[in-house]
């Protein structure tokens, strides 16, 4: 639940939002009974609870090299500068100075008057004077309604919804890659299932030639098989090229040019890079949970904060500002042929500043931060309510391709079966090849929508992390992201 307060240091009252109701379980979500215990830091990089070491792998490399995540750790640090700014009006400005300086005046000559006598006049002699002095000076404005706390808080806050826009660029670049991998794996299945498709087809399209050339066989029977190998063979163009997108924005997102992955690693035993290492269970969370991992949520509030703090800085514009100022000079004066003279003063003040007349702009810059704190409150309410919409449509999406992928699996398995039974009644004298080449092309045809079931599931379960959240907490930033990555 959010919960949202000015800080205890501003005497600013501000009504802040409700807070939003939630639910208190999901209606498809596991139990704990039926679910492993999941922490933390195992939804915050679930990726490693995958036992693909080519997954893991490119998914540390595009959270260290996305440009995405590149530009929103810039963010991160300019807004935290920002910070440092809202703050140092909190505290007093020191300033040191000195001057030293020289004037003369050109030599001036006396007007030409008509005289009796010739009389010479000495021109005037303008004095020379020069100074030179040093000191400090002190100023600062007492925060003792809370209008300078209130900047501060309201930048900090600020600074934290830059910080869960990192995170959720690092949760949707994680995602992504995953589902491409994913993708990309499932289309290098489906192409091995292609080719033996073919294969089988082919295989079937020479067995129909040789009945009809032996009068056993229709030329309906010649034009169908060779219609099922044309057909198998349009799709192969298709899946190579759904391939090559899916490698080319992996390449991207893991910070490489597009050209710089042409294939994954092939599977082995320890990582066989299907669906088996998709996990069955599920991690169970609870709505509340999933409101305080959410980026997306942990960011709005931060913004509905920071415009309550704003709006707290805007109403302490009608009450007094105090100020305090010292100044301190020692110096030295000569002028002309006069000997030089010390001057050094130190002086001191404190002033008050209240507003009276400002022609409606405080009342107007107050109604326009509660507007934005209604508004803000209003995006927080939706990302809230889109956050638990996502983990629910998630979890019932993969709880529905469960059941499709455990009925496709054992659809596939009796296809599998009949090809046996089709080809060992061949092989016993009593069946022809037809029907056994048939059998195994239906076989293949289930395992083909297996994989693509299997897909499905795999992505429904890459996007239920996502709408968890993950769970990233502020930390360090580096100081100057790795530009690119290495292929």
């Amino acid at each position: 639940m959010l919960c949202l307060t000015l800080a205890a240091c501003t005497t600013i009252k501000v009504d802040m939002p409700a807070d939003v109701a939630t639910p208190k379980a999901f209606d498809h979500a596991p139990t704990a009974s039926s679910a492993d215990a999941a922490t933390g830091s195992d939804i915050a990089a679930w990726w490693h609870t995958i036992p693909d070491p080519t997954l893991i792998q490119l998914i540390d490399q595009g959270l260290a090299a996305n440009p995405d995540i590149r530009a929103a750790i810039a963010r991160v640090r300019e807004a935290r500068t920002v910070v440092t700014t809202a703050e140092s009006a909190l505290y007093p400005t020191l300033m040191a100075y000195g001057a030293t300086g020289r004037q003369k005046f050109n030599e001036v000559s006396p007007p030409t008057v008509p005289l009796p006598v010739p009389v010479n006049l000495p021109p005037v002699n303008v004095p020379i004077s020069s100074f030179n002095g040093s000191g400090f000076a002190a100023a600062w404005e007492v925060d003792i309604f809370g209008s300078r706390r209130s900047d501060a808080e309201a930048a900090r806050q600020a600074a934290l919804a830059y910080e869960e826009k990192l995170h959720g660029a690092q949760m949707m670049v994680a995602g992504d890659i995953a589902s491409n991998y994913i993708e990309a794996r499932s289309l290098e299945r489906r192409m091995d299932v292609l080719a033996r498709s073919i294969t089988t087809a082919q295989r079937l399209q020479r067995y129909a030639q040789g009945r009809f050339d032996a009068g056993q066989a229709t030329r309906y029977d010649i034009d169908r098989s060779k219609a099922a190998v044309e057909a198998l063979g349009a799709m192969q163009a298709p899946l190579q090229s759904l391939l090559g997108a899916r490698l080319r924005r992996l390449a991207v997102l893991t910070g490489q040019t597009p050209e710089a992955l042409k294939a994954l690693p092939r599977p082995t035993a320890s990582a066989p890079a299907d669906a088996s290492v998709i996990p069955d269970k599920l991690p169970g969370i609870l709505p509340s949970d999933v409101l305080e991992r959410r980026p997306d949520v942990r960011g709005s509030a931060n913004v509905v904060r920071a415009m309550a703090a704003r709006l707290g800085s805007a109403k302490a514009e009608v009450l007094p500002k105090f100020y305090l100022g010292f100044l301190s000079n020692d110096g030295h004066l000569e002028i002309g042929n006069l000997p030089s003279a010390a001057s050094s003063f130190t002086a001191w003040g404190a002033g008050v500043r209240l507003p009276i007349f400002e022609g409606g702009r405080i009342q107007a810059n107050i109604k326009a931060g509660d507007a934005r704190l209604d508004a803000a409150a209003a995006q927080y309410e939706q990302a809230v309510l889109t956050a638990l919409e996502d983990v629910e449509n998630a979890y019932s999406a993969r709880h529905a391709l469960d059941q499709r992928a455990q009925q496709l699996t054992t659809a596939w398995r009796t296809s599998a079966d009949g090809a046996l039974h089709a080809q060992k009644l061949f092989d016993e004298g009593s069946g022809l090849l037809q029907p056994v080449l048939e059998a195994r092309l239906s076989a293949l045809q289930r395992e083909d929508d297996l994989i693509q079931a299997q897909t499905a599931r795999a992505m429904t379960t890459v996007l239920l992390y996502k709408a968890i959240g993950g769970g990233w907490t502020a930390g360090p930033l580096p100081d100057k992201p790795a530009a690119t990555a290495a292929p």
